[in-house]
């Protein structure tokens, strides 16, 4: 665990996870003067990533109230998959190894496929046994190196051209850079494909560590 981040009833609180104390400030979604997409009346420069997609608001206030541990802080999640760092501790996984980074992903009968998208942040070996005991989301899980971890998109709430009304669904819609929908979406998580995606069994990094 890195000097900064935070624990909760003596578990580590994952970098990611949003608190009680950040609430969410969006504010009502207007159509863009330019009509070509969604944005705020009051928009503001930081409302927009560099490639001009809308996110979602989110106070910073990591450590205020309680540790959420199912929600995942907007803004972190952006920086963790982004910057390449683990999201449970924060670390920069490059730095610990440039060639490859762990995925963890929750199990759907299947191994990590090539190509696959996914809004989960890498994670440190230690972390990632660490995130498989504890978090319920992984206790069946699926795990990978992947060599080039690559932007693919954003992932949120879809708004109608027509009505400017949030298309129904219960998931967040994934749209890719070039998707002509991305401008009509308000993004609250970043995507990547993954590619050189090698299968691993975490139990084998279970038995390493305990062999040091």
């Amino acid at each position: 665990m890195n000097r900064t981040q935070h624990e909760q009833g003596g578990l580590p609180v994952p970098y990611i996870a949003a608190w009680s104390g950040e609430n969410h400030r969006t504010p009502a979604v207007v159509r863009h003067p330019s009509g070509r997409g969604i944005g705020f009346a009051d928009e503001m420069p930081y409302d927009r990533d560099a490639d001009g997609v809308l996110w979602v608001r989110q106070s910073i206030a990591p450590g205020s109230g309680r540790a959420l541990f199912p929600k995942v802080h907007v803004l972190r999640q952006r920086r963790a998959v982004s910057r390449m760092l683990c999201q449970v501790c924060g670390a920069d996984t490059l730095e610990q190894d440039p060639e490859r980074q762990l995925f963890v992903l929750k199990q759907v009968g299947q191994p990590v496929a090539e190509g696959e998208l996914t809004t989960a942040a890498p994670v440190c070996p230690p972390c990632a046994l660490i995130a498989v005991k504890h978090c319920p989301h992984l206790r069946e899980h699926v795990a990978a190196w992947v060599e080039r971890p690559l932007a693919w998109g954003v992932a949120g709430i879809l708004y109608d051209p027509r009505t400017l009304l949030m298309v129904p669904g219960k998931d967040l819609v994934k749209v890719s850079y070039e998707d002509p929908a991305l401008p009509w979406l308000l993004a609250s998580r970043q995507v990547l494909s993954l590619q050189g995606c090698t299968a691993v069994d975490l139990n084998d990094l279970r038995a390493k560590a305990v062999a040091r």
